[in-house]
């Protein structure tokens, strides 16, 4: 069976040079969004490095128009999640090249501004996503896998809120970002944790269904995704969560021991 058998489906009324448009558009679009926010500047308060405010700021809006684009896909053609690697229409398809590139944008302010090495589980990110979606919308193929995979935005979203919050100078205990980050965790549990396991799943049934060669890049791409994922789950967990319970555990301890004086509690120890 050649690659074309594996790929061809008679319902793809699907033009792959539109999705071209979408990609080289989406690149220059955001590449003019870079420079109108480095023109305005960051925000008074926000202290430290403006290029770490503007990523995050475009990554924002990025994420903001993909996880709600997303969810229109998944709430008008829910008949996709029948066949994730045949489903295809110009709704989500032109979302996967829009969205691809994006990650090519981002992938070339990390190369530009030097952030290549400090960021790299973003670059692992990039290349891995990248390197799929590309494919997907040039071969016209495992779209409605890729809107699967773009539910991670919706958790992202929440995700730069609460980093762009971070760099406002809101407080760890300011009731709006405390909400923010359990909405976080929340999501990054449904959106990034769910939409994984689902790939993984669909990879395990329905290999045979897509070019061996594509099937091993696949596994490749899903391995980083896998790895990197729990390692930002954790970074958060602590961040938000484990860091709230620390001051509560310590004066539990100081009131076992009647007062509240921090010398008389280390003596008593």
């Amino acid at each position: 069976m050649t690659e074309k058998e594996f790929i061809f489906d008679p319902h793809n009324k699907v033009d792959h040079i539109y999705g071209y448009y979408m990609f080289f558009g989406s690149i220059l679009s955001f590449v003019f969004l870079d420079i109108v926010v480095t023109k305005i500047g960051p925000p008074k308060n926000v202290k430290g490095d403006p290029w770490r405010w503007n990523n995050l700021f475009i990554s924002w809006i990025h994420a903001a128009i993909c996880g709600t684009w997303d969810i229109l896909c998944l709430y008008f053609y829910p008949e996709m999640l029948d066949d994730l690697v045949h489903h295809i229409n110009y709704f989500t398809y032109l979302m996967i090249a829009f969205s691809t590139g994006y990650f090519v944008y981002d992938f070339l302010d990390l190369l530009y501004n030097g952030r290549i090495v400090s960021n790299w589980e973003v670059t692992l990110h990039h290349i891995a996503v990248t390197t799929m979606f590309w494919y997907n919308f040039h071969e016209e193929m495992c779209i409605g896998y890729n809107v699967v995979a773009m539910m991670a935005e919706i958790n992202s979203f929440f995700l730069h809120s609460r980093k762009l919050l971070h760099l406002l100078n809101y407080k760890f205990d300011d009731t709006f970002y405390r909400i923010v980050c359990m909405v976080n965790l929340v999501s990054f549990v449904f959106c990034r944790g769910w939409s994984l396991w689902r790939i993984s799943y669909g990879m395990y049934m329905e290999y045979h269904r897509v070019p061996p060669v594509y099937f091993k890049v696949l596994c490749a791409s899903i391995f980083v995704m896998n790895s990197i994922n729990p390692i930002l789950f954790w970074r958060l967990l602590r961040n938000d969560v484990l860091r709230n319970l620390a001051p509560e555990k310590k004066s539990k301890k100081q009131l076992v021991n009647g007062n509240n004086n921090k010398n008389a509690h280390i003596k008593s120890n």
